[in-house]
């Protein structure tokens, strides 16, 4: 509809029937248009093409938490080989945590696995704050334990059995939580540049990164706790027989 304003009064243009379908037709091919973003010349859906620029600016972070993670597995590793009752310490606190899960229903399980994975990593994200120590000690503490794990089991099943009880469910999970810990550190490394007086929009790096975290970390988390919770226990099954 096309309105004219003349002398204070307003003129409305007479439309046909056929003109008022097109219009509505254009309303509707705009409103899809918003919906979708083009880039590179691929379509993205609306938000999606954001956390995907987002996630290729922090290649830098999340580059330095896996190499953090990996020295840490294979420190965890090899301090265990040479030392193995250092596992006691490392390990501390989880047979009782194994024996709450083993109580829980397979529904508890899965949304216990998430909620402690979902938390935490948003910890890692949001603690970044603090020039990024609680990231880089986060990273760290679970690579080491992840070592001390392997070498454990490894010894007891060997490093198929690992691997079929790690891969199904952490060729996500563990993605996620190393890029909040990246997310973490960026904060962090942000905060300490505007420490040094250089400008740094602190308040819109911490929106998106949290933007982030509850449109795509999050869905994937819950993902791969629903895999480690139905999934891998099946994978395992078939592997030693016992389904």
């Amino acid at each position: 509809m096309q309105e004219h304003y003349s002398y204070g009064s307003w003129d409305m243009m007479a439309m046909d029937d056929t003109t008022i379908d097109e219009v509505v037709m254009d309303d509707a091919a705009v409103k899809d248009a918003e919906n979708l973003a083009f880039e590179d010349g691929q379509i993205c859906a609306r938000g999606l093409c954001n956390v995907g620029n987002y996630l290729s600016g922090l290649i830098p972070e999340i580059s330095a938490v896996v190499v953090l993670f990996v020295l840490s597995g294979i420190a965890g590793y090899f301090y265990t080989a040479l030392n193995p009752a250092s596992s006691d310490i490392a390990l501390e606190g989880l047979e009782g945590l194994v024996e709450l899960i083993m109580s829980m229903t397979p529904l508890e399980i899965m949304l216990f696995i998430f909620f402690n994975n979902a938390i935490k990593s948003l910890m890692a994200f949001v603690l970044g704050l603090g020039f990024g120590l609680i990231p880089l000690l986060f990273v760290i503490s679970n690579g080491y334990i992840l070592g001390v794990v392997t070498y454990l089991e490894s010894q007891e099943n060997g490093f198929t059995y690992i691997l079929l009880g790690i891969m199904p469910h952490g060729i996500i999970e563990l993605p996620m939580i190393l890029i909040s810990a990246a997310m973490g550190l960026r904060m962090g490394i942000n905060v300490l540049k505007a420490l040094a007086g250089r400008y740094v929009d602190i308040k819109d790096e911490f929106k998106q990164g949290i933007n982030v975290f509850f449109r795509f970390i999050m869905p994937m988390l819950l993902l791969a706790a629903g895999i480690e919770t139905f999934i891998t226990p099946v994978v395992i099954g078939l592997y030693t027989g016992t389904i």
